[in-house]
């Protein structure tokens, strides 16, 4: 069975209530009960196989007390028509709660934070934030936090969860990590003039046999000065599945760009409604989104710890926004007989999405949001991602780009960067 703080003593009484033991007591004294002990809760989750806790003899006689205390403290103020204060009782809100943290992934130096949220929806789908009102838990310990600031001085995954009144939420997961590099200083920490990259998605894939026409084109883009450093470039191979360079993260992210047929080229998260594929094409559009000023900039470190690659982010915004941050996995160096070659340079593949990093298909294309950070300000996160055992580790780095919605609902990447695994980039400033 599974209990959360003894509360099966709330449950029992509850029940004797609705049986009619304690005929004059109203779902009133449930709730002045629940004002005074507010400590005392009941997990609607009580007969779940979620957790298995052994009880000892003397735990179950603290029960049995608490369920006496209970009845004594619940009978005295069933009739009665005042708060225990004298005053009417207000009552607390009622409706579902949810926790929700800032952060997945933390640190585990006992400095890094992860913020907690409780929020409750009540019966008219207002939001109320009641974390200062809630108590939230570890499920190791019977105290409660006393703060909205989580902190873990030991490596490990962390279960928490918040109640208030009879109301539990759901868990929330947080894992501390020992090992994550620190960030690149900032050079220039009164600066927000940011270096902007543009995102550039070449769907392709090794049966396609005009493909090599765009591979031509990115290599002469690549070899230009001028704009060699104003673009990060993915090869989406997504065209055919015997690719070695195929993978399901390609496939998500060429469908959600509506790549209309291959070879094809996005820019940012935009949806091209013709082939841009030429050079010339490519440069005009890269232009064009080089005409608006970077958003953010970011600064960030990565590492790879038992199978899973680790990416300490920061941003720092030029433009206040609700922003999202996001790592996909790229690998280089991998072969695979192109369709069409017109050189043996063309059978070997670089810049391959390999992986996004989340745990929804929104997260995985889009990043995960941080919430707003306004302008002149920092935030910082870590997101992971699993490494795959056909991967050539020692070939991969990471894409690492921020995003956030546009004014007609639509995603917009904002700005975006290379981090080798492994190693680390700083804040890059015109």
């Amino acid at each position: 069975m599974y209990f959360r703080r003894s509360v099966v003593v709330v449950h029992a009484v509850f029940l004797l209530h609705r049986g009619g033991a304690w005929g004059c007591m109203e779902r009133r004294a449930v709730e002045k009960f629940a004002f005074c002990e507010k400590k005392l809760t009941f997990d609607t989750n009580i007969l779940t196989l979620k957790t298995k806790i052994q009880f000892s003899i003397s735990r179950m006689e603290k029960i049995l007390n608490l369920f006496v205390a209970f009845a004594m403290v619940a009978f005295s103020v069933a009739c009665e028509g005042q708060g225990p204060d004298g005053g009417e009782d207000e009552g607390n809100l009622s409706g579902k709660i949810s926790l929700i943290s800032s952060r997945d992934i933390i640190r585990a130096n006992g400095t890094d934070v992860a913020t907690l949220t409780v929020l409750l929806t009540d019966d008219s789908g207002m939001i109320h934030d009641i974390s200062d009102k809630a108590d939230i838990y570890t499920s190791t310990s019977d105290q409660p936090l006393g703060t909205v600031n989580f902190t873990a001085a030991e490596a490990g995954d962390y279960v928490l969860y918040a109640l208030y009144g009879l109301e539990v939420s759901n868990d929330v997961n947080i894992n501390a990590v020992s090992g994550v590099a620190d960030i690149p200083a900032d050079p220039n920490k009164a600066s927000t003039d940011f270096e902007h990259n543009i995102l550039l998605v070449q769907h392709t894939g090794t049966a396609c046999p005009n493909c090599p026409d765009v591979m031509n084109s990115l290599k002469r883009l690549a070899e230009d000065e001028n704009y060699a450093s104003k673009y990060v470039h993915i090869a989406s191979h997504s065209y055919n599945e015997d690719d070695n360079a195929y993978s399901s993260a390609a496939t998500i992210l060429s469908s959600t760009l509506k790549a209309k047929a291959y070879p094809w080229v996005s820019f940012n998260f935009f949806e091209a409604d013709k082939f841009l594929g030429e050079l010339q094409s490519m440069k005009n559009c890269i232009d064009l989104f080089h005409e608006e000023r970077a958003d953010v900039g970011m600064a960030a470190s990565s590492v790879e710890i038992d199978g899973t690659i680790y990416a300490h982010i920061e941003l720092k915004a030029a433009v206040e926004g609700n922003y999202r941050v996001g790592v996909w996995v790229l690998e280089d160096n991998i072969h695979g007989t192109q369709s069409g070659a017109t050189a043996s340079w063309q059978h070997m593949h670089s810049n391959c999405l390999r992986e996004m990093a989340g745990e929804s298909r929104n997260e995985r294309l889009y990043g995960k949001s941080v919430g707003v950070v306004k302008a002149g300000e920092n935030c910082a996160t870590i997101l992971s991602a699993q490494v795959n055992d056909k991967w050539v580790l020692g070939n991969c780095e990471l894409v690492i780009f921020v995003a956030k919605e546009d004014g007609n609902g639509a995603m917009e990447l904002v700005n975006c960067t290379i981090c080798p695994v492994g190693g680390s980039v700083e804040y890059a400033y015109n």
